[in-house]
């Protein structure tokens, strides 16, 4: 694409005609040619206008597969916006997705030649008062709707317009280098905005798109297998996915792409050795992706990885978090231009980002900090907490966790220390993955951070619980240590005072090589933490023992050698 006006219909028509005979699409059992995907697509476009009517959405049934990528594009190709529907989500979501947007077409995979049906909706989805929505568009001024995890609260539907997508696309086939030859992995799910980059930039540059079955994606050895087996050369996935995945030598990446979630230095290191790494940073009501760096060298982001530079035609502002009025070096992201999304559609019309008459822009909850140039991801608005009088930003300490070249990610949240009940009991608790011992993890912090930011209890795990929707599951996190604290959890009193100590402090910490020479504070203990000690150890008989014993204790051989003293 030479200029920004050149649309993604016309870039992928450009394809077709200089690269007629090369691969296109690539499933499991098929390839298409890009002269066929051409074919197919004006097929089921002149199918899709001879159905609808201007400015009408049209649903993409989103069955992993040949179908769903013609179908896209043939809508584009008609002028008509689109929204996937995928058969695992809720009668209930599908159902209202389609209402709100007047949905009566529904493209659906073929067989053989025809790998595209255009039916009704189907009963289970349908509404009987469905009708085209009449928006305030012009007719092909949107290109797709999708609607968000509804994470934060109710999901809401993201109308997003045509023009910017092109400078977006555009970005990235020049940011990663995409040419004819090139393959990249459809990685993303269709109902997720990830997608359209990847189908996009590689359908524009004469490149092969891999659809596979999401047997064929899941994260581990059997996303390994399909890196080296198909010869993916452009890879965007999520950080989890880059955790837990091993690079080797036989795969054929040009360019891995961090996409979805805080990217940690580990995952650079790892992957930067075959290929060349990416950061990239987007939402959907910003049109996808909005920042994306060049070729990153690990040793530069030991500490963190930066977001990146702009992409597409957007901008972006930091607005200091006490006032919004005013722009801060640290603050909430905000993003600003052409790539904010038309709005969100509701059952009162569209509501649109920004102030009308202004420069549109979208708030993103995001907190973010310029250092050096450079933008750095902190953490998301909602997820500061308030812990031993302070407000801390969990995103800040991870970071700071993740610098350990032995830990491969973290996790940090405030919990109610195990056993308490009273909200000022609540912790900061630090999961992580890697092969570093909790004592390290807190001597690195001690020079990293404050002292009250640094976590009460540190707790490694193998691999972290997601969601669906492809975030760390942190209620299972917690789940998880509180059933395996509760394991063998104290019912009768301790014949052995020292032992009992020992493994209650080495629950409340998640230090698990505690001995009896070390100090309760020292190994994480705090004011809360003491006080839920107390409580259980009043529970196994020693009914006199108090917080000023556990102040006093030089280690825990003293607090130990005093207990007896205090038993029932």
């Amino acid at each position: 694409m030479e200029t920004l006006q050149m649309s993604v219909v016309d870039g992928v028509a450009r394809a077709v005609r200089d690269h007629p005979d090369r691969d296109a699409l690539r499933t499991v059992d098929t390839t298409i040619s890009y002269r066929r995907f051409g074919e197919l697509v004006e097929d089921v476009a002149h199918r899709i206008e001879a159905g609808t009517v201007p400015g009408e959405f049209v649903g993409i049934q989103a069955d992993r597969g040949a179908g769903a990528i013609v179908a896209m594009v043939g809508a584009m190709r008609a002028g008509r916006p689109f929204v996937f529907v995928d058969r695992r989500d809720s009668e209930a979501s599908n159902s209202e997705k389609l209402r709100l947007l007047g949905v009566r077409v529904l493209a659906r995979p073929g067989a053989g030649d025809d790998p595209v049906r255009l039916t009704e909706v189907p009963d289970r989805w349908r509404c009987a008062d469905a009708a085209p929505t009449d928006l305030p568009f012009a007719a092909g001024e949107l290109c797709y709707a999708i609607q968000t995890s509804g994470s934060t609260g109710k999901p809401k539907c993201v109308l997003v317009r045509t023009a910017p997508l092109a400078a977006v696309i555009r970005d990235h086939v020049d940011r990663l280098g995409i040419s004819p030859g090139d393959t990249t992995l459809q990685f993303a799910r269709l109902t997720f905005d990830g997608c359209i980059t990847e189908i996009l930039w590689t359908l524009t540059a004469g490149a092969r798109l891999v659809v596979l079955d999401e047997a064929y994606l899941a994260p581990g050895p059997v996303l390994q297998n399909t890196l080296e087996r198909f010869g993916v050369t452009h890879l965007k996935t999520t950080p989890f996915a880059l955790t837990v995945t091993e690079p080797t030598t036989a795969m054929s990446l040009k360019h891995v792409i961090n996409g979805g979630g805080a990217c940690r230095p580990a995952v650079l290191r790892r992957w930067s050795t075959v290929a060349s790494f990416h950061n990239a940073y987007g939402l959907t009501e910003t049109t996808v992706c909005n920042l994306i760096t060049d070729p990153l060298d690990a040793d530069d982001c030991a500490e963190s990885v930066p977001l990146g530079e702009l992409v597409g035609d957007c901008d972006y502002q930091i607005r200091d978090l006490d006032d919004p009025a005013a722009t801060a070096t640290r603050g909430e992201l905000v993003i600003t231009g052409n790539s904010v999304a038309a709005g969100y559609l509701t059952e009162r019309g569209v509501q649109p980002f920004g102030t009308p008459g202004e420069t549109a822009a979208y708030h993103t909850g995001d907190v973010v900090e310029a250092r050096a140039g450079r933008l750095y991801y902190v953490e998301r608005r909602d997820r500061q907490v308030k812990v031993r009088g302070y407000r801390l930003d969990p995103g800040e300490i991870e970071s700071a966790v993740c610098r350990l070249p032995e830990v491969r990610d973290a996790v940090v949240v405030a919990e109610t220390h195990d056993g308490a009940d009273a909200a000022d009991l609540a912790a900061l608790v630090c999961y992580y993955q890697g092969d570093a011992d909790a004592r390290a993890v807190r001597r690195h912090l001690e020079g990293q951070l404050d002292p009250y930011k640094i976590p009460s209890v540190f707790t490694r795990v193998e691999v972290f619980p997601h969601t669906r929707n492809g975030k760390v599951d942190r209620d299972a996190l917690q789940a998880g240590r509180l059933a395996a604290a509760e394991t063998g959890g104290p019912t009768a009193p301790a014949t052995d005072a020292g032992q009992e100590v020992l493994r209650l402090v080495r629950t409340l910490t998640g230090v698990e090589d505690v001995g009896p020479n070390d100090n309760f504070f020292d190994v994480g203990g705090d004011s809360a933490s003491a006080v839920v000690l107390v409580t259980r150890l009043k529970e196994l008989g020693w009914v006199d023992v108090g917080v000023r014993d556990v102040l006093r204790a030089e280690d825990l051989r003293a607090l130990t050698d005093r207990l007896p003293e205090r038993s029932v």
